[in-house]
């Protein structure tokens, strides 16, 4: 303990990016629906909102709407409440369009009850000759339409170039008086909706901690983008030291994969949820940001069996990124971006707009706007209680720039504390390098130390991906059989039979006589 101590003495306070504050959120509920409001309200005291913050507006509970509801229901009234309230001062460019300026209220965020997604209408010849890019889509997010409530008019075919985008700085000093920062208060119920609120205030005191799963999928051409995403998320995360289980296999973690620990995942793709997601024991940690990369992701947000954005939230996310309608990848949210500007200590809205390329498009953001998970990633720690293995790699990533100095004296740490955590971290780094005889020292090393029997099994998969990415596949296959037999009794050894039915698919069934 007298090392993390030290460390904890010596880490540098980094400067933490001026934060958003509850004075600039505005809160929107649906006037129809009493969780709506009573959501609204829950919210706006747990961050201290003022109450002349809170609007409701009369809108349908339906998923989605056409482009003249919006306009009349929330667009309009919300417009209204700004004028009425002198939250802003309106002017006109030299075009004759009319953009706001001097607002207070930089970001709006929707709770639970209020529309998700606006469908697709008839955009006029004219507005169709000035749009190059999705010139026939008129659908989006209400919430990405809303960014823009204060331009009037502006085209709804194609998209709009987001200004802040790969923005570094706080959005109250981006002087972009054009654009608000958009997200919603959502899920499957409403507890899950006070659950999301409550773990992110908690988590923001006590850093948000833990092992993070990144899915490659592998799927090449105009799609390798997304791939690039989720690696250079590995590449920061053993910079900064992150403790993170790769999957660069074209299949997904496969059903119970022991996901232990997760506060962080990042994935794709396919339409609904699977692997660990499937089994409804599985729990991320508190707090966790969890993402999975689809075209409707987010088309609907009440049943977690469905799309992936609601199951996410159902296993404890308490934020995740998603999109209503067919975005297409160039124009989703560019997840390492994302997960970048949390790292620096930004909050959720912020983050997700700084990588979103466009806006009047389909993305959401799904979680408490304010909720700023690594807030105290780097400043100095002193309380080991609780996440002890996990603050050590993370100090002595701080602590020591020479490779070899840091491996030593957390190797140190790692017998002291008898380190399986540690010990894992180092195999996955091996792994990333493809060290392949350090890494099997380590996965081995790290089983031995685990006492939990699933991150025991994690370590036996994490052989097998070493192995398949050499691509010896008898030699996983062998390592499979005897995990299979080791953990009979484990309920995470269904993720064996998985990787099993992967590696050796059983023979097709005869063809029936005729």
């Amino acid at each position: 303990m007298r090392l993390l101590l030290f460390l904890a003495l010596i880490v540098p306070v980094l400067a933490a990016p001026a934060p958003l504050q509850p004075g600039h959120i505005l809160v929107v509920y649906n006037s129809n629906s009493e969780d709506s409001k009573e959501l609204a309200e829950f919210y706006s005291l747990m961050r201290k909102i003022p109450t002349t913050q809170i609007v409701g507006v009369s809108t349908t509970e339906k998923a989605t709407i056409d482009r003249a509801t919006y306009n009349k229901t929330i667009r309009d009234p919300i417009r209204q409440k700004f004028t009425e309230s002198k939250w802003w001062t309106l002017s006109k460019d030299v075009s004759g369009t009319t953009i706001p300026s001097q607002s207070h209220i930089r970001s709006i965020v929707l709770m639970r009850g209020m529309p998700l997604r606006i469908s697709r209408s008839e955009a006029s010849a004219e507005e169709l000759a000035k749009v190059k890019q999705f010139g026939k889509n008129t659908e989006a997010s209400i919430d990405s339409e809303l960014a823009l409530f204060g331009v009037d008019p502006y085209p709804i075919a194609g998209v709009i170039p987001n200004p802040f985008f790969k923005k570094d700085l706080p959005f109250i000093q981006s002087n972009l008086d054009l654009i608000y920062l958009v997200g919603r208060l959502d899920g499957p119920t409403q507890d899950h909706c006070k659950r999301m609120v409550l773990d992110s205030l908690e988590i923001e005191e006590k850093g948000l901690w833990g092992r993070a799963y990144i899915d490659h999928a592998l799927k090449g051409g105009g799609f390798a983008i997304g791939d690039q995403w989720m690696s250079t998320i590995v590449t920061k995360n053993l910079e900064v030291g992150i403790p993170t289980v790769v999957d660069r296999q074209k299949n997904t973690f496969t059903s119970h994969y022991p996901m232990t620990d997760a506060a962080l995942y990042f994935g794709w793709y396919t339409q609904h949820r699977n692997g660990p997601f499937l089994d409804p024991k599985m729990k991320l940690k508190p707090g966790a940001i969890a993402v999975h990369l689809h075209s409707f992701s987010a088309k609907q947000l009440n049943n977690p069996a469905q799309n992936w954005s609601a199951a996410l939230i159902d296993r404890g996310a308490a934020a995740t990124l998603g999109n209503v309608w067919e975005p297409y990848l160039q124009a989703s949210h560019d997840f390492s971006i994302f997960h970048d500007r949390l790292l620096k200590g930004y909050s959720l809205i912020e983050s997700a707009y700084m990588a979103m390329n466009v806006i009047s498009w389909q993305s959401v953001v799904i979680g408490d706007p304010l909720y700023r998970p690594y807030k105290k990633f780097n400043e100095t720690l002193s309380d080991f209680k609780e996440d002890r293995d996990f603050k050590a790699i993370r100090l002595a990533q701080n602590r020591w720039a020479d490779a070899k100095e840091r491996r030593a004296n957390l190797t140190q740490a790692s017998k002291k504390f008898k380190s399986g955590i540690i010990q894992e971290h180092f195999g996955m780094q091996e792994l990333e390098e493809e060290n392949w005889e350090a890494a099997t020292e380590s996965f081995i090393k790290a089983r031995g130390l685990y006492q939990n029997p699933a991150d025991k099994l994690r370590q036996d998969l994490n052989l097998v991906e070493l192995n398949r990415r050499q691509k010896k596949h008898g030699e996983a296959l062998i390592i499979l059989k005897k995990a299979k037999a080791t953990y009979e009794d484990l309920p995470e050894v269904k993720s064996v039979d998985g990787l099993i039915t992967i590696l050796d698919p059983p023979a097709p069934p005869p063809a029936k006589k005729k």
